[in-house]
């Protein structure tokens, strides 16, 4: 039937009325066929590749609800092609107290019981024969000449499949779903990385070009310090320049005569005569914070802090 391999491994049988002795070494697995669906089929491609890709529809009519996976291989020009739900075998091996840690792989009994070792009698009232070349369970029938199932007498085939020894958190549709979210929000951010990064290249050459064009000092700590400097220097000669227009004006307004008017290093010095009232010069002058004082010699002096 197919080349057969030794094992070293202590191998069980698992069916749902079969009871099981835990092994405490490394362990194989063999299904009983009420643990999956078998289906022979001839088909047009000739790679087990291609023909796994066409389990899924070729099963379809035939599967109840359920997540299955599938597994095959060719036998001769046949193929032999499995369905099994992985969780329900995953979870029938805890109940039966078995470590899925020493699970080293599971087999088909279709794949390894052969035609000269059927019928055998499960326990329970079940066997396992063939029919038309497939391993199927039944009822036990009297009269039906049966043998018992030697497991230690096989010899394991490489046909096998291998279940994840521990269950996953979260199904795998979803895990995929988040798989494909973290996937699309890491592109993105790879995507919007490259755009900050290109922009920076931009802004970098922009700024050289700055610097080059306007003579600017090498960093901007230098060039902050020279523009707070050229500020203080812009907000001095603008409350000059408004203090001097408001000195004429208040001249003029006030029909005194402007005699004198003199710049230091911080302020500005004023001084008027003929004003016939000193408190009307102080309300014009209030919006500068000029300091007005009467001098002795009936002048009146200002002064506006720059």
């Amino acid at each position: 039937m197919f080349s057969k391999f030794k094992t070293d491994l202590e191998i069980i049988f698992l069916d749902p009325d079969v009871d099981i002795e835990p092994k405490e070494a490394k362990t194989a697995v063999l299904l009983s066929p009420a643990l999956y669906w078998v289906r022979s089929f001839e088909l047009p491609v000739k790679s087990e590749k291609e023909a796994k890709k066409l389990l899924p529809s070729l099963f379809e009519e035939f599967l109840p609800e359920g997540e299955f996976s599938y597994f095959g291989y060719f036998d001769g020009e046949r193929y032999i092609g499995f369905a099994y739900e992985e969780e329900k075998i995953r979870q029938l091996l805890l109940q039966k107290g078995v470590d899925l840690a020493k699970v080293e792989a599971l087999y088909f009994a279709q794949s390894e019981l052969g035609e000269e070792m059927l019928p055998v009698q499960l326990s329970k009232g079940w066997m396992l024969a063939s029919i038309d070349g497939i391993v199927v369970k039944l009822p036990f029938m009297e009269g039906i000449e049966s043998k018992a199932l030697d497991l230690n007498s096989l010899e394991l085939s490489s046909k096998s499949i291998k279940i994840e020894r521990y269950a996953a958190p979260i199904e795998r549709k979803t895990l995929y779903a988040l798989c494909a979210v973290f996937l699309l929000f890491g592109l993105l951010y790879g995507l919007e990385w490259w755009r900050v990064d290109r922009e920076t290249v931009r802004i970098q050459q922009r700024s050289d070009e700055i610097f080059a064009k306007y003579s600017l000092l090498p960093t901007m700590t230098q060039n902050r310090s020279v523009l707070k400097k050229y500020e203080k220097i812009d907000k001095k000669q603008k409350k000059l320049r408004k203090t001097l227009a408001a000195l004429l004006k208040t001249s003029q307004a006030t029909g005194g005569s402007l005699r004198s008017i003199r710049l230091e290093k911080e302020s500005i010095h004023a001084t008027f005569d003929t004003i016939a009232d000193p408190k009307r010069l102080k309300k014009r002058l209030h919006s500068l914070g000029a300091k007005i004082k009467k001098l002795k010699s009936g002048m009146i002096a200002v002064e506006v802090s720059l």
